[in-house]
């Protein structure tokens, strides 16, 4: 039952985030006047953004109640809830998304860009930082599934070959802007780190800034 429920809560969150990156498919006839592919309008998509930062990547604590878990299952609460999270978190976070954020920029320059929502997202996965609030187990494991994933966009080489929504990703902007939102980000994880608001959330930010150095250099040792 509560796994339904999980369910459930992933496609109408899902439902949300196709708004991301989105385009409008209406058929026509040749006689129609219009356009059949249009981007979904920039605020409706920075609404979506910003519903989701509120109501799917927040602590997601009515759906973690210890009076009702406690009677389903001994343990694993909390990596329900992450697999929900990052499996939202991966969509946005998708080369698709992506690159039709990018080609809906070159028909508008005032589409929704990459750019902007790499950078909307992490000011909102990462508000702890620059709040300088105690990060809790369920945003712990979201940060670092955005972590995990930026590091997908680092290191995929090309995609959907076959397919319309073709990426060759090494040729494309996404490394140079995931580039610069996790350098933006280490540097406000350096700061944060010398005002830690407890020690779990301190060695979380170490841990942070290491993954993310890796990240920028897998070399460097």
């Amino acid at each position: 039952m509560y796994d339904e429920l999980l369910s459930c809560w992933s496609r109408y969150v899902n439902h949300v985030a196709t708004n991301i990156g989105g385009v409008y498919e209406t058929y026509k006839k040749p006689s129609q006047a219009g356009f059949v592919y249009e981007v979904v309008p920039m605020q409706k998509q920075k609404d979506a953004l910003n519903w989701l930062l509120l109501n799917a990547f927040n602590s997601p604590t009515w759906l973690a109640k210890n009076n009702l878990l406690q009677n389903i299952e001994p343990t694993g609460y909390a990596e329900k809830i992450r697999t929900a999270q990052s499996r939202t978190l991966n969509k946005v976070l998708s080369l698709e998304v992506l690159g039709r954020l990018q080609n809906g920029s070159l028909l508008n320059t005032n589409n929704y860009k990459p750019i902007q929502l790499l950078s909307e997202l992490r000011s909102g996965i990462w508000k702890e930082i620059t709040n300088k609030t105690s990060v809790n187990v369920y945003r712990r494991n979201l940060q670092r599934a955005y972590l995990e994933r930026m590091e997908y966009l680092m290191t995929q080489e090309i995609k959907n070959t076959n397919s319309s929504d073709y990426y060759n990703v090494s040729q494309s902007d996404v490394r140079a802007l995931v580039r610069g939102e996790l350098i933006n980000l280490k540097s406000q994880l350096s700061l944060a780190k010398n005002n830690p608001v407890d020690l779990e959330t301190k060695y979380h930010i170490l841990d942070s800034i290491d993954r993310t150095s890796k990240i920028l250099d897998p070399n460097k040792k």
